[in-house]
């Protein structure tokens, strides 16, 4: 009993820390620049920014350290409709039978250091439809990758997405039209000394080829979508980050 009333104390200080933090004004640094209108929310692992068009996040941003993955918080695997978001998001049910993966963009796995943290990615805020072989694999491997490369570093901004312009045809959902996205975005900063970046666009579907085939620059990432990445950074380091991805600094696994 003792145990189960401290966890709701926990539940019910992460859910004060995110409504205190929607919309906020002032976005941490791992933030992308916002569109005209564009809203976001905060949760304690991860800023959202949910686009009620295509029923999908357009972007999550956080902050990973190699202390976050030394938690012990286990998977939920229960997908939830974001309660701070209005109007609401989609539900888990528009993806049954559809073929594809609840994808998520700031992994679980990434969210082991707390039990709310945890329990808030599986919001249907961070989740966007993925084929199975992109979801289970190439994804996979690029988010381990990251994991790999925060734990030799003090800490590392991510930015991460679905590209949702040109053609997209392609919909599921039974009670939310959600748009299927052809590819998807990493961005990755490393604010240690001088500054490092590197950009992932990968097409949502299987791939066998190696990592380093998907990597471009951030400002070739921003040309893409649009959004201006790392922003809030000194405009030097910030320079630095955006202008090349150094592969000597950046080790990629084959």
């Amino acid at each position: 009993m003792k145990l189960k009333r401290q966890l709701s104390v926990i539940f019910v200080a992460a859910f004060l820390f995110s409504f205190t933090l929607t919309n906020i004004k002032v976005l941490p640094l791992e933030c992308p620049s916002l569109f005209e209108n564009e809203i976001t929310t905060q949760h304690l692992g991860y800023i959202t920014s949910y686009n009620h068009i295509h029923h999908q996040p357009n972007w999550v941003a956080y902050t990973l350290t190699p202390q976050k993955l030394n938690g012990v918080a286990e998977r939920t695997n229960k997908f939830l409709v974001d309660p701070l978001i209005h109007p609401e998001t989609c539900n888990t049910k528009d993806y049954s039978k559809s073929g594809f993966d609840r994808g998520h963009l700031a992994p679980a796995a990434d969210m082991t250091w707390s039990l709310a943290a945890m329990k808030e990615s599986f919001y249907m805020s961070n989740i966007t439809p993925q084929k199975p072989q992109f979801n289970r694999g190439i994804w996979k491997k690029l988010e381990e990758q990251v994991r790999q490369w925060a734990r030799s570093t003090s800490s590392l901004f991510i930015v991460t997405g679905p590209i949702l312009k040109g053609n997209l045809p392609n919909h599921i959902g039974k009670t939310h039209k959600i748009t299927v996205p052809n590819m998807f975005f990493k961005a990755i900063a490393d604010t240690n000394q001088t500054g490092h970046g590197i950009a992932f666009v990968i097409q949502n579907e299987g791939s066998s080829l190696p990592l380093a085939h998907f990597v471009i620059s951030i400002d070739s990432l921003e040309k893409l979508t649009g959004r201006d990445f790392f922003h809030n950074i000194p405009q030097k380091k910030q320079a630095n980050i955006e202008k090349k991805s150094n592969l000597n600094h950046w080790k990629l696994n084959n």
